[in-house]
């Protein structure tokens, strides 16, 4: 954590407890895991310093209804010399945590012991690689039933946690060796890599740790995307925290993000003298888990759980009378506690969208762009990659240099922007490269402010936004002077791509398209689902009055502080006026039946009693269309809304990938295959770039692009398949390219889940297996990646 030294507390302090106990939270049992997102920071067994009084604490944390701790596992602490382990602290919290059902993420970390800091004398001085690396085996291999989830070391990228100055390399080596020593001593648990400070320098650290061999030496990207002191909303927590990281692992090998630490303080005495209210914390902290979670990331938890000294403010209760006295909850504490108690068991379902979007550039007459000094792009109409209309807006761009690289289009005719907006967006195709995406606003005043849309993403549309309420930093102004806020009506000056992070060198095109004002309510709405109901969790930025439409006659409305009323619905919706603070509101969105009817079968479907269940519309065509059954397999679960890459997507799942449905992309490109060769091997901790490779061979298809041959029957498949896009009969290379991808290695002898040993061959979506004991056509056959992926992410 940025904010405050980690403290190793030795002392033994006075107890003057005054603490109520928190209700109970509903299904909450002792032993059984807590079905909950959401954790934090709880550094008891490295913070609180009277062992005998110890369950005072854990008692708090098993109240909150929490599914995870973070809890350190500080070298020196418990090996002070050479083979000799203290274990105490860390065996009665471990083993009082996992009773409650809490699941706990073992912190690897400092302060490093004089005797393995080769000769520094800083607390967090980088320790000798092969002594942490047995430290950290030895800790797995003591907790390997109780703890499954392992992070190596914290913030590497900060000077103070990595003394004297941040080296990616030596964080790299370090986190390959006790990746090595953690799957020895557990083959089955989980590594997280450090938690960094995101967008900068987690994009950079990242990238470099990837550079030094480490990208295959960790599980789960960690992140702690602290926006303080803006608001979640005007930080863009999720867009900036995470955006950029997400491209970056898309380049390089798709992986879970986790945050192992967000928050505000409440305090003058942290970081920058800035500080919130504690009533705002408690609002921040729910808007930023709801914000994170809609945005993909698996698991969200805060930092801290209470003050570590007067100065703090992080800490969900204040430092009080001292480190011991657990009795001053914040409002925050009770948030944090209704949060996970409304959430439990529940998976996100995307954000909702209130008011209206006008689109204010089409792209279609598209004007003149004049480009600015940097001699580093061109902006043309293009068709392309289009989102609605003919025409787009083509920015190709090269950055050169390993310094701040960027490239400014200047509107000839700059849009209107008018009075009442609340965001601006835009539709863009990216190219994986996680550059930023910024625009110039003048408004009435005079002033010219930049605001950031977002980062640029993998390829296919994506909507970025920003509101623009709230204050910029001063280094955003452009030109003129005034309050540093937008006063509107504004006009779009420019649009800028800059380069992120500053060292990226690389050339590429991304695509823009309808660029949108969104007004009315500045309101937000995450919307999650368990079972038959949905929870909304609602808030606006300033106060308003909002529609929610619902299938049910009423709902139930649970405030942050934990208050609950019935929420009655009149003509199909419920009519709520919001505010900063949070509510949920609990519902069901379907029609209302009582007493629920046989219902006809559409015409359209198409359904198999191999698996009971159905295909229709545009995934039934696609799937007819391009191959069936022998490519695709059975349909094995419905049609149904998932998360894909921190979008809400309309998917099917199958025997051999996963169709997507992106209404944004003209046909055939409506519907995409998953990337599940690909994600498969990431799954299973490969990396396809190891695999040998080859020189062209007679008779073969080579591909440079990846260094392998396509031969035999494997290539006669290959070509024999792909996606329809001419209407011609035959298969083009690009058609088979389309379905089954590059291929990622050559013919390579594995066992498979059914114990035996087949040759195969792994593509972008496929994986190809030769089966000689079958005729002719079955001799070669698509692994049933589908149903693997599915059951091992259970």
């Amino acid at each position: 954590m940025f904010k405050s030294a980690r403290l190793w507390l030795g002392v033994l302090v006075g107890l003057a407890l005054l603490l109520t106990p928190l209700p109970p939270v509903a299904g909450q049992s002792s032993g059984a895991g807590i079905d909950s997102a959401f954790g934090v920071n709880s550094h008891l067994a490295s913070r609180y310093p009277v062992y005998e009084t110890l369950q005072v604490p854990v008692d708090l944390v098993g109240q909150t209804g929490m599914g995870w701790a973070r809890e350190d596992f500080q070298f020196a602490r418990i090996e002070p010399r050479p083979g000799e382990f203290d274990w105490g602290w860390h065996d009665r919290v471990v083993d009082d945590l996992t009773r409650r059902g809490i699941k706990v993420i073992g912190l690897l970390n400092g302060p490093t012991p004089a005797w393995a800091a080769r000769g520094r004398g800083e607390a967090f001085a980088p320790p000798d690689v092969a002594q942490f690396a047995a430290f950290a085996g030895a800790v797995v291999a003591r907790y390997k039933d109780r703890v499954q989830y392992w992070q190596v070391w914290n913030e590497p990228d900060n000077a103070r946690y990595w003394a004297p100055a941040p080296d990616p390399a030596a964080y790299a080596a370090l986190l390959q060796a006790t990746n090595q020593a953690i799957k020895a001593a557990d083959p089955n648990a989980r590594v997280l890599a450090a938690g960094l400070v995101s967008p900068e320098p987690a994009t950079s650290f990242l990238q470099a740790m990837a550079t030094h061999g480490a990208w295959n030496a960790f599980d789960v990207i960690a992140l702690h995307p602290y926006t303080d002191p803006k608001s979640p909303e005007e930080g863009q927590i999720a867009a900036a925290g995470v955006g950029s990281v997400r491209a970056l692992a898309e380049r390089l090998g798709s992986k879970p993000i986790w945050v192992t630490e967000y928050g505000w303080s409440t305090a003058s005495g942290d970081r920058d003298g800035r500080q919130v209210a504690p009533e705002v914390q408690a609002s921040y902290l729910v808007r930023g888990a709801a914000l994170l979670r809609a945005a993909g990331v698996e698991r969200v938890i805060w930092y801290n759980l209470k003050d570590v000294n007067p100065g703090d403010g992080l800490g969900l209760l204040a430092y009080g009378a001292g480190r011991t006295d657990y009795s001053q909850g914040k409002p925050a504490l009770e948030a944090f506690r209704t949060l996970n108690q409304q959430l439990v068991g529940t998976t996100p379902a995307g954000m909702l969208e209130f008011g209206q979007r006008s689109v204010v550039v089409d792209f279609e007459n598209f004007g003149t762009w004049r480009r600015g000094d940097q001699p580093n792009g061109t902006f043309t109409q293009s068709s392309a990659q289009v989102y609605g209309g003919q025409f787009s807006g083509q920015l190709s761009y090269t950055f050169g240099t390993r310094g701040n690289d960027y490239v400014v289009f200047t509107a000839g005719s700059p849009a209107l922007i008018p009075a009442g907006a609340t965001d601006l967006g835009v539709q863009i195709y990216g190219d994986g490269s996680g550059h930023a995406l910024k625009v110039w606003l003048r408004d009435a005043e005079g002033e010219t402010l930049q605001f950031r849309l977002g980062f640029v993403g993998a390829p296919g549309w994506q909507f970025l936004a920003v509101p623009l309420s709230g204050q910029v930093e001063a280094y955003d102004r452009v030109s003129g002077s005034g309050n540093l806020r937008l006063d509107l009506p504004a006009r779009l000056i420019a649009l800028v791509l800059d380069d992120e992070p500053d060292t990226a060198t690389g050339a590429g095109t991304i695509y823009l398209d309808d660029l949108t004002v969104l007004s009315g309510p500045s309101a937000y709405g995450a919307r999650f689902q368990r079972g038959g109901e949905v929870v909304d969790l609602l808030w606006a930025l300033q106060p308003a009055q909002v529609a929610i439409p619902t299938g049910a006659g009423q709902g139930t409305l649970v405030t942050l502080s934990g208050e609950t009323r019935t929420e009655v619905a009149r003509d199909g919706q419920f009519v709520l006026g919001l505010g900063p603070s949070p509510v949920f509101l609990r519902h069901v969105v379907g029609q209302a039946q009582p007493q629920p009817q046989p219902q006809p079968q559409p015409v359209d479907q198409r359904c198999f009693p191999e698996t009971g269940f159905c295909i229709a519309g545009r995934i039934r065509t696609f799937w007819e269309q391009n191959g069936g059954l022998p490519v695709f397999g059975y349909p094995v679960g419905p049609q149904r809304e998932e998360m894909i890459e921190g979008r809400a997507l309309q998917v099917q799942w199958f025997e051999r990938n996963r169709l997507e449905l992106h209404p944004g992309n003209a046909p055939p490109y409506d519907v995409l295959l998953g990337r599940l060769g690909f994600d498969r091997l990431v799954q299973q901790g490969r990396d396809w770039q190891t695999f040998a490779t080859s020189t062209s061979e007679p008779g073969c298809r080579f591909f440079a692009e990846t260094g392998h041959n396509v031969c035999g029957a494997i290539l006669a498949l290959w070509r024999a398949n792909g996606l329809e896009f001419d209407g011609r009969p035959g298969k083009s290379e690009a058609e088979s390219l389309a379905l089954f991808g590059l291929p990622l290695s050559g013919p390579q002898a594995e066992t498979l889940s059914d114990g035996r040993e087949y040759t195969v061959q792994w593509f972008e979506r496929a994986r190809f297996e030769l089966h000689p004991e079958n005729a002719p056509p079955y001799n070669v056959l698509l692994g049933l990646l589908g149903n693997e992926f599915q059951q091992d992410r259970r």
